[in-house]
Order: C-alpha cells, then structure tokens, then sequence
C-alpha cells in the first residue's frame, strides 16, 4: 500500500474507532466493524496498527495530543494563577467532553493497557511518550509562571503540578461516574480544592479567590 494511501487510512480509522469510543464504549471497537466502515479489510487494522492493542495504544496517543491542543489554547494573562485556573478548567472540560476516551487514555477501560510512558520522573518527564509530555508541560510552565510572579513559594513545580493533576483526575473520574449529579456541588468542590492547593503552596487566599474570580468570569 502507498505511503499516502496508508497514511489516510490510519486517518480515517482512527477517526471512525474515536467516534464509535465515544457513542458505544469501548466494548463497540472491533476490528470487522471499524474496517468495514472505511471500506477496508480487518487485515488493515493489523498492517496500520498492528492489532487492535495497538489501535487502543493510538487512540490513547491521539487523546493526550488533542488534550495537550486545546488545554495550549488557553491564552495567558497578566495573572498567571487566572490562567493556571482558567487551563485546569479547560483540563475538565474537555474530559467531560470525551469521557470513554479520557478513561481509555489513562488504562481505565476495557482494551487499555496500563502506559510505561506514563511513569513521571523526578524531573518532569513521561519516559518515551510525547504527547502526554505536551500536557504535563503546559501545566509545569503554568505554575512556572506563578512561582516567578512571587504568587506560591519555592516549590518544586514537577511535584507541585503532581499535586494538582492528582487532585483534578480524581474529580474529573468522579463526575464523570455520576458522583457529584447534575447540578450537584462538584464545580464548587474543584473550586475549592483548587484555592486549597494553590494556598498550600503559598498564594495568599484572598488573591488565590480573586484569581479564581477572574477565570469564571474568563469562562463566562
């Protein structure tokens, strides 16, 4: 098959398995379905992929790159923790956005496998995975603004942005498994959770409050 040829292809197939993710879950990714609806054999998913492990492998890839994409968008103030709120905001939306693909991407759905490439190292990098590196960099840049606008002390922001991510996950699993309801308290736990940490790490609440001010009313 022509390189060209092969390219749109994978293009396309991993356009169909993404949108059938999202409509069906996981259970709905199989390879005679996906195939046929690009007009292709079952043996394309094998000479494209390798095998429905590393179809799964792509998506997850695809999913951190379009994460990383729309979390850079987010353009930055003259109030760096505004801007960390407002990028942790974006962070949520966009899971909510895609919530079978966003669990696929993290190994906690049916086919996934658990990624080496997600193992951080002290110093702020995923071993052999660049597009989930992308993400983590907009974050640790972010809070790399903040430590120099004097906002937080000297923190490691690696361990800092661990802190953050660790914390926003778990809501994030959490809303999506229905636990907060519809018009539950879930933004107002993130919220405050958010300041929490943000104080914790030496923002002065009152300004942690004002900043988060500011990126509601950015959102709005």
């Amino acid at each position: 098959m022509p390189r060209t040829l092969q390219t749109d292809q994978r293009a396309r197939l991993l356009d169909v398995a993404l949108r059938t993710l999202e409509a069906s879950g996981p259970e709905a990714l199989q390879a005679r379905t996906l195939t046929a609806e690009i007009g292709a054999s079952t043996q394309a998913v094998y000479t494209l992929f390798g095998g429905m492990p590393g179809l799964f492998e792509a998506l997850a890839a695809e999913g951190f790159a379009r994460f990383a994409r729309h979390v850079e968008e987010i353009p930055e103030t003259d109030d760096p923790v505004a801007d960390f709120f407002t990028k942790g905001a974006a962070f949520c939306d966009w899971a909510f956005a895609h919530p079978q693909l966003y669990r696929l991407m993290f190994g906690l759905t049916a086919g996934a496998r658990r990624r080496a490439g997600l193992r951080l190292t002290p110093s702020g990098r995923l071993v052999d995975f660049p597009q989930g590196q992308a993400g983590l960099d907009v974050m640790v840049s972010t809070l790399e603004r903040v430590k120099a606008a004097g906002r937080i002390g000297p923190v490691d922001c690696v361990i800092a942005a661990g802190q953050f991510l660790s914390a926003t996950h778990g809501y994030v699993l959490l809303e999506i498994a229905g636990m907060f309801g519809d018009d539950g308290p879930g933004p107002q736990v993130i919220a405050e959770l958010g300041i929490n940490v943000m104080v914790g790490l030496g923002d002065e609440r009152e300004a942690a409050q004002r900043s988060l001010l500011v990126a509601a009313r950015r959102r709005a």
